[in-house]
């Protein structure tokens, strides 16, 4: 084996599991998604909590309930210098954190059942958040092996995505399963990307996501912004970009310089199968982000798998 496919073996091996998490995700959670579609149909607002990449699902999720005709959003990461979001009754809140142990999540679904709030876990384990939670969805992702999360995130995508309504997600799978076996050498050729942008459903959370995996799995700071905002003040530093975007995005034409994109088009440096659902199609651009943080880091001699001071449930006040 070269020693570039020993770096970062454990998130490999994560990612390779991807495929199996997302197609088992929906079946495990079919009762209790019942429940939480209740739930949210008859809410006046959903609010959506997560920290980190959690909170990047979190948003995806807010997304299609509201591409569906749902209220929903994505308040600020609570902690203890940030205002907490303003809950009534009748709103239900959502809470997504891999671990179900992340303290601040904790505090804030205690607050929310305060308030008379009910609350909807997302977590890849049984926790705290769970047994404060009216309906528990759990990823059914399996044990994560290192830090950077990767397959738990995409699992709690896709299921907050089904609170919207059904999805059939055998497409998906197999987009992932292809984004999987395909060759990156053509991704990573340029130079480190400082920039990540994004287009589509959940722009935003898309590029802050790969942002942050290229952080935690390769130690490198880049901007992560959707491609409009990018437009309007990053593009001005000639960095290269990494463009998660789509062909007929008549924004991506702006993008100049040196610029790697991953979408449809086969002319891109890594090319994903084209998905009908806009929420399926911004799951799958999650995991392309994290397959790309991967590429790079091994381009680069980095060990994926490395802690850098992060653990699994940040401690945060």
């Amino acid at each position: 084996m070269r020693q570039e496919q020993l770096l970062g073996a454990g998130f490999a091996r994560d990612l390779a599991e991807t495929p199996a998490a997302l197609g088992r995700a929906l079946d495990a959670n079919a009762e209790p998604l019942d429940d939480a579609r209740l739930l949210v149909a008859g809410a006046a607002s959903v609010r959506l909590l997560g920290v980190g990449s959690s909170r990047h699902a979190a948003g995806v999720g807010a997304a299609a309930l509201e591409l569906a005709g749902l209220r929903a959003d994505v308040p600020p990461a609570p902690g203890a210098a940030v205002p907490p979001p303003v809950l009534h009754p009748a709103d239900v809140l959502v809470v997504v954190s891999q671990s179900g142990e992340t303290p601040s999540l904790v505090s804030a679904a205690q607050r929310a059942r305060g308030l008379g709030c009910r609350v909807i876990s997302v977590t890849n384990s049984r926790g705290r958040l769970a047994a404060l939670a009216d309906v528990r969805l759990y990823c059914s992702a399996g044990p994560e092996r290192v830090v950077a999360a990767s397959k738990s995130v995409s699992s709690s995508a896709l299921l907050l995505r089904a609170l919207a309504g059904d999805v059939d997600a055998r497409p998906l799978v197999t987009a992932v399963e292809q984004l999987l076996g395909a060759d990156t050498s053509r991704l990573v050729a340029g130079a480190h990307p400082g920039h990540v942008v994004a287009g589509g459903l959940g722009a935003e959370w898309v590029a802050a996501e790969a942002a942050l995996k290229l952080a935690e799995t390769g130690g490198r700071l880049v901007t992560g912004e959707p491609l409009v905002e990018h437009l309007h003040g990053p593009v001005a530093v000639p960095v290269t970009t990494l463009a998660l975007v789509e062909p007929d995005d008549p924004n991506a034409a702006r993008l100049s310089g040196d610029v790697a994109r991953i979408g449809s088009d086969p002319s891109y440096e890594l090319v994903l199968a084209r998905l009908t659902d806009p929420a399926c199609a911004a799951v799958l651009a999650l995991v392309a982000g994290q397959v790309a943080a991967l590429a790079w880091a091994r381009r680069g001699g980095v060990d994926a798998d490395a802690a850098r001071g992060l653990s699994k449930v940040t401690r945060t006040a």
